[in-house]
């Protein structure tokens, strides 16, 4: 049986715990305590100031082009308000122009009809004014539904205004449209355009002119006639009147407005 040192077994584990406090700590934390910094700590310190620093420069660098840039914005947007405000006034001055134009136009027309009646009979006769006077008004109501002889056409209304220059007339209007030397009457559709605006029924067809040669020709007529007879045989109504005096619109500046046309300069 051997011996054992009862020295040696109570020395064992105080050995042994000193072993375990003396490693209880990390390596790291003697060389930290002694004064030597962590490299990754030192990386991650460096690496932050050195963003900042950038981010800082380029605030810097922002803020000085800004208050760079400023004075010429300032200049565009006075030199653009001046350029508006000079434009503005342009546009101001040439309004008042044609607008005194206009009126000196007005003046000068309404003076050369004064002054000249053959001018005044010439733009009555065109339509391109107002008149009035005596005459005779006929008034036209197709049959309803009809389709036949009591339907007013087109060509009706052009073969009654044909016949009211034939017997007399001097100015004739159909539904208010005044005719003159550049007006259409044609069917466009389902309705009948005067001066190319749709007129509906009742047709009513003003003339002026004598006003009792005007009923008893027109009355007397072939047409007139013809007129009385389609009203016999239909629902289509047809009347004529005298009227001492009314008025007729001057046409559409439009429809007497010529492109082409001029005025010949020889008597060939």
């Amino acid at each position: 049986m051997n011996d054992v040192d009862p020295d040696s077994s109570q020395e064992r584990p105080d050995g042994l715990l000193d072993r375990i406090a003396q490693t209880a700590l990390d390596d790291d934390y003697y060389v930290v305590r002694a004064g030597q910094p962590e490299p990754s700590r030192f990386f991650n310190t460096t690496l932050t100031g050195s963003v900042l620093g950038v981010f800082a420069l380029m605030i810097t660098i922002t803020a000085m082009q800004t208050a760079s840039n400023r004075p010429a914005t300032q200049r565009e947007q006075q030199a653009l308000a001046q350029d508006v405000s000079v434009r503005r006034a342009i546009s101001a001055e040439r309004r008042d122009k044609v607008s005194s134009l206009r009126v000196e136009v007005r003046e000068l027309s309404a003076a050369s009809g004064q002054e000249n009646p053959d001018a005044q009979a010439l733009r009555a006769t065109t339509a391109a004014t107002a008149v009035r006077g005596p005459g005779v008004r006929v008034r036209i109501v197709p049959a309803a539904n009809d389709g036949g002889r009591g339907d007013v056409s087109d060509s009706d209304l052009q073969v009654l205004v044909n016949a009211l220059w034939y017997v007399g007339a001097e100015a004739i209007s159909v539904n208010g449209q005044r005719i003159g030397t550049l007006t259409s009457i044609r069917t466009a559709g389902s309705a009948i355009t005067v001066n190319y605006v749709s007129v509906d029924p009742p047709y009513t067809v003003r003339a002026i002119g004598d006003a009792d040669n005007l009923y008893d020709r027109l009355t007397d007529s072939r047409l007139g006639r013809d007129w009385r007879a389609r009203a016999a045989d239909t629902e289509l109504s047809f009347e004529i009147s005298s009227v001492d005096s009314q008025r007729l619109a001057a046409i559409s500046e439009k429809r007497r407005k010529i492109v082409h046309a001029e005025t010949a300069r020889d008597a060939a």
